[in-house]
């Protein structure tokens, strides 16, 4: 099913050039602990920037933040099942580092943006369930399962299901944003 969705992914991007790196199964990846390791780093890092940060006023984008980490799940759900892309992206920091579901890192928005383009060219539909965050004052390890349905380039209808990983960090203007998400995690 992996294979449906880089296929469908790739006719929607074909004739684009994107830069894209392998983050597991390839002496060039990511490991799980490495990237459990990273997230930690990333987290700590946040955490003793973000006294620097405060002061910093984030970019408005004209979508509302999302201030409440318990919507945050609701909000990334429902923009990616009505096609918000901007709304999507609005969700991640600018240095965002990303594991699609593929397993395919990438860093910054820009990529992110690209990449979740792609997947909404096949209008998925997505339910994220077993919600879990532990926040350290502006900062959150959340983890979740997913269902997501599409339709192939045949017209079958695709259901992929997985996990994922993130840690979320509260900005300037009150939101909640993933500073690193990791969405090739295992449902089991």
């Amino acid at each position: 099913m992996i294979g449906s969705i880089r296929k469908s992914w790739q006719s929607a991007f074909e004739g684009h050039e994107v830069s894209t790196q392998a983050a597991e199964g390839t002496d060039d990846g990511v490991t799980r602990s490495c990237f459990l390791r990273m997230m930690a780093a990333g987290a700590l890092a946040a955490g003793f920037s973000g006294s620097a940060r405060a002061a910093v006023p984030a970019k408005a984008s004209g979508v509302p933040p999302v201030t409440d980490i318990d919507k945050l799940y609701d909000a990334w759900q429902e923009r990616m099942n009505s096609g918000d892309l901007e709304g999507l992206v609005d969700l991640y920091v600018e240095n965002v580092y990303y594991v699609n579901p593929d397993g395919v890192a990438l860093s910054g928005k820009a990529a992110v943006r690209t990449d979740l383009a792609g997947l909404l060219a096949l209008k998925p539909q997505i339910v994220l369930g077993n919600r879990r965050h532990m926040v350290y004052e502006n900062i959150a390890l959340t983890t979740n399962h997913w269902r997501m349905n599409f339709f192939n380039a045949d017209g079958v209808k695709q259901e992929l299901t997985g996990g994922g990983i993130e840690v979320m960090r509260k900005e300037a203007d009150g939101g909640w944003r993933y500073i690193i998400d990791d969405a090739s995690r295992s449902a089991s």
